[in-house]
Protein backbone atom coordinates (compact mmCIF):
# COMPACT_ATOMS: atom_id res chain seq x y z
CA UNK A 1 0.00 0.00 0.00
CA UNK A 2 1.23 3.48 -0.81
CA UNK A 3 0.11 6.95 0.19
CA UNK A 4 -2.12 6.91 -2.87
CA UNK A 5 -3.66 3.62 -1.82
CA UNK A 6 -2.64 1.31 -4.66
CA UNK A 7 -0.25 -1.61 -4.62
CA UNK A 8 -0.48 -5.16 -5.95
CA UNK A 9 2.73 -7.14 -6.30
CA UNK A 10 4.12 -4.67 -8.79
CA UNK A 11 7.06 -2.33 -9.02
CA UNK A 12 4.67 0.26 -10.46
CA UNK A 13 3.05 0.84 -7.09
CA UNK A 14 0.72 3.66 -8.09
CA UNK A 15 -0.29 2.50 -11.56
CA UNK A 16 -4.08 2.28 -12.02
CA UNK A 17 -3.47 -0.67 -14.34
CA UNK A 18 -2.68 -2.71 -11.25
CA UNK A 19 -5.86 -1.91 -9.34
CA UNK A 20 -8.16 -4.87 -8.66
CA UNK A 21 -9.91 -6.00 -10.72
CA UNK A 22 -7.56 -4.91 -13.48
CA UNK A 23 -10.01 -5.53 -16.29
CA UNK A 24 -13.21 -6.66 -14.57
CA UNK A 25 -13.07 -10.01 -16.39
CA UNK A 26 -14.42 -12.56 -13.90
CA UNK A 27 -12.26 -15.64 -13.46
CA UNK A 28 -9.16 -14.19 -15.12
CA UNK A 29 -5.89 -14.68 -13.24
CA UNK A 30 -5.02 -11.12 -12.28
CA UNK A 31 -1.30 -11.95 -12.43
CA UNK A 32 -1.59 -12.76 -16.14
CA UNK A 33 -0.98 -10.03 -18.72
CA UNK A 34 -4.37 -9.06 -20.08
CA UNK A 35 -5.77 -5.67 -20.98
CA UNK A 36 -9.22 -4.57 -22.12
CA UNK A 37 -10.62 -1.27 -23.28
CA UNK A 38 -13.84 -1.58 -21.26
CA UNK A 39 -14.86 -3.88 -18.38
CA UNK A 40 -17.04 -6.92 -19.07
CA UNK A 41 -19.97 -5.42 -17.18
CA UNK A 42 -20.06 -2.50 -19.64
CA UNK A 43 -20.69 -4.84 -22.58
CA UNK A 44 -24.45 -4.37 -22.67
CA UNK A 45 -24.93 -3.88 -26.42
CA UNK A 46 -24.99 -6.00 -29.55
CA UNK A 47 -23.29 -3.43 -31.75
CA UNK A 48 -24.49 -3.01 -35.32
CA UNK A 49 -22.05 -4.44 -37.82
CA UNK A 50 -19.72 -2.27 -39.87
CA UNK A 51 -19.83 -2.45 -43.64
CA UNK A 52 -18.05 -5.34 -45.30
CA UNK A 53 -14.32 -4.68 -45.53
CA UNK A 54 -14.54 -1.70 -43.18
CA UNK A 55 -12.38 -1.81 -40.05
CA UNK A 56 -13.57 -0.86 -36.57
CA UNK A 57 -11.06 0.21 -33.95
CA UNK A 58 -10.94 1.11 -30.29
CA UNK A 59 -8.24 2.24 -27.87
CA UNK A 60 -6.57 0.19 -25.14
CA UNK A 61 -4.05 1.62 -22.69
CA UNK A 62 -0.78 -0.33 -22.85
CA UNK A 63 2.45 0.18 -20.94
CA UNK A 64 6.05 0.19 -22.07
CA UNK A 65 7.36 -3.37 -21.94
CA UNK A 66 3.97 -5.07 -22.43
CA UNK A 67 4.35 -7.92 -24.91
CA UNK A 68 1.27 -8.26 -27.09
CA UNK A 69 0.75 -11.72 -28.55
CA UNK A 70 -3.00 -12.02 -29.16
CA UNK A 71 -5.97 -9.76 -29.89
CA UNK A 72 -9.60 -10.76 -29.39
CA UNK A 73 -13.06 -9.42 -30.19
CA UNK A 74 -16.38 -11.12 -29.37
CA UNK A 75 -19.20 -11.61 -31.87
CA UNK A 76 -22.69 -10.59 -30.80
CA UNK A 77 -25.97 -12.24 -31.78
CA UNK A 78 -25.23 -12.17 -35.52
CA UNK A 79 -22.62 -14.55 -36.91
CA UNK A 80 -20.34 -13.93 -39.86
CA UNK A 81 -21.77 -15.43 -43.05
CA UNK A 82 -19.88 -16.26 -46.24
CA UNK A 83 -16.64 -14.64 -45.19
CA UNK A 84 -13.79 -14.12 -47.63
CA UNK A 85 -11.27 -12.07 -45.63
CA UNK A 86 -10.55 -10.67 -42.19
CA UNK A 87 -7.94 -9.74 -39.58
CA UNK A 88 -7.20 -8.22 -36.18
CA UNK A 89 -4.43 -5.61 -35.95
CA UNK A 90 -2.52 -3.45 -33.49
CA UNK A 91 -1.77 0.19 -34.28
CA UNK A 92 0.21 2.80 -32.38
CA UNK A 93 -1.62 5.81 -30.87
CA UNK A 94 -1.08 7.76 -34.11
CA UNK A 95 -2.65 5.06 -36.28
CA UNK A 96 0.47 3.37 -37.70
CA UNK A 97 0.25 -0.42 -38.01
CA UNK A 98 2.54 -2.32 -35.67
CA UNK A 99 1.37 -5.90 -36.20
CA UNK A 100 -1.55 -7.94 -37.46
CA UNK A 101 -2.92 -11.46 -37.32
CA UNK A 102 -2.78 -13.99 -40.11
CA UNK A 103 -5.34 -13.53 -42.88
CA UNK A 104 -8.64 -15.16 -41.93
CA UNK A 105 -10.01 -15.82 -45.41
CA UNK A 106 -13.22 -17.85 -45.14
CA UNK A 107 -12.74 -18.80 -41.47
CA UNK A 108 -16.09 -18.98 -39.65
CA UNK A 109 -17.00 -16.72 -36.72
CA UNK A 110 -20.04 -17.95 -34.83
CA UNK A 111 -22.46 -15.76 -32.91
CA UNK A 112 -21.64 -15.07 -29.26
CA UNK A 113 -18.11 -16.35 -29.72
CA UNK A 114 -14.72 -14.76 -29.16
CA UNK A 115 -12.25 -14.66 -32.03
CA UNK A 116 -8.80 -14.64 -30.45
CA UNK A 117 -6.06 -14.29 -33.04
CA UNK A 118 -2.31 -14.42 -32.59
CA UNK A 119 -0.25 -11.67 -34.15
CA UNK A 120 2.13 -12.91 -36.82
CA UNK A 121 4.88 -11.97 -34.31
CA UNK A 122 4.63 -10.73 -30.71
CA UNK A 123 5.01 -6.98 -30.37
CA UNK A 124 6.72 -5.26 -27.42
CA UNK A 125 5.23 -1.89 -26.51
CA UNK A 126 7.88 0.84 -26.52
CA UNK A 127 6.01 3.63 -24.72
CA UNK A 128 2.91 4.04 -22.55
CA UNK A 129 -0.15 5.11 -24.47
CA UNK A 130 -3.61 4.44 -25.84
CA UNK A 131 -2.94 1.96 -28.64
CA UNK A 132 -5.50 1.08 -31.30
CA UNK A 133 -6.87 -2.45 -31.58
CA UNK A 134 -8.90 -3.06 -34.73
CA UNK A 135 -10.71 -5.77 -36.63
CA UNK A 136 -12.16 -6.10 -40.11
CA UNK A 137 -14.31 -8.71 -41.83
CA UNK A 138 -15.17 -9.08 -45.50
CA UNK A 139 -18.36 -11.13 -45.80
CA UNK A 140 -21.90 -11.23 -47.17
CA UNK A 141 -22.98 -10.71 -43.55
CA UNK A 142 -20.54 -9.08 -41.14
CA UNK A 143 -20.87 -10.25 -37.55
CA UNK A 144 -22.08 -7.90 -34.85
CA UNK A 145 -19.78 -7.32 -31.86
CA UNK A 146 -20.44 -7.04 -28.15
CA UNK A 147 -19.49 -3.82 -26.44
CA UNK A 148 -20.82 -0.50 -25.25
CA UNK A 149 -22.94 1.98 -27.18
CA UNK A 150 -22.03 5.51 -26.02
CA UNK A 151 -24.72 8.17 -26.25
CA UNK A 152 -22.20 10.47 -27.92
CA UNK A 153 -20.17 9.51 -30.97
CA UNK A 154 -17.25 10.20 -28.64
CA UNK A 155 -15.33 12.29 -31.11
CA UNK A 156 -16.45 15.28 -29.08
CA UNK A 157 -14.15 17.19 -26.75
CA UNK A 158 -14.74 16.10 -23.16
CA UNK A 159 -14.03 18.72 -20.48
CA UNK A 160 -11.46 20.39 -22.72
CA UNK A 161 -9.36 17.21 -22.80
CA UNK A 162 -9.41 16.67 -26.58
CA UNK A 163 -10.86 13.22 -25.93
CA UNK A 164 -10.78 10.87 -28.92
CA UNK A 165 -13.47 8.49 -30.11
CA UNK A 166 -14.00 5.34 -28.04
CA UNK A 167 -14.87 3.55 -31.26
CA UNK A 168 -14.25 4.49 -34.89
CA UNK A 169 -14.21 3.03 -38.37
CA UNK A 170 -11.58 3.36 -41.07
CA UNK A 171 -10.63 1.97 -44.44
CA UNK A 172 -12.66 0.19 -47.11
CA UNK A 173 -12.23 -3.04 -49.01
CA UNK A 174 -9.44 -3.94 -46.58
CA UNK A 175 -9.40 -7.62 -47.52
CA UNK A 176 -6.94 -9.83 -45.64
CA UNK A 177 -4.31 -7.12 -45.07
CA UNK A 178 -4.74 -4.35 -42.50
CA UNK A 179 -3.91 -0.89 -43.89
CA UNK A 180 -0.47 0.44 -42.99
CA UNK A 181 -2.19 3.42 -41.33
CA UNK A 182 -5.74 3.98 -40.19
CA UNK A 183 -6.00 7.18 -42.17
CA UNK A 184 -9.21 9.08 -41.43
CA UNK A 185 -10.89 7.77 -38.27
CA UNK A 186 -14.67 8.23 -38.30
CA UNK A 187 -16.07 8.26 -34.77
CA UNK A 188 -19.06 5.97 -34.21
CA UNK A 189 -21.42 5.53 -31.27
CA UNK A 190 -20.19 2.02 -30.57
CA UNK A 191 -17.21 0.70 -28.64
CA UNK A 192 -16.47 -3.01 -29.14
CA UNK A 193 -14.85 -5.01 -26.34
CA UNK A 194 -11.19 -5.60 -27.24
CA UNK A 195 -9.00 -7.99 -25.27
CA UNK A 196 -5.21 -7.84 -25.49
CA UNK A 197 -3.03 -10.69 -24.20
Amino acid sequence: MTTLGRYFESTLADAPAFDLPFNALPGVDQKTFIRTNIPAWACTSDLAATGTGVAIGTRVFLRKGDVVTNLAFVAGNTALATGTAGWHALYDPDGNKLAQSAAQGATAWAANTARKLALTAPYTITADGFYIVATSTTASTVQTLIGAAPIVTASAIVAGSQSKAMGFTFGSATGDTAPSTTGTQTGVAKCPLAIVT
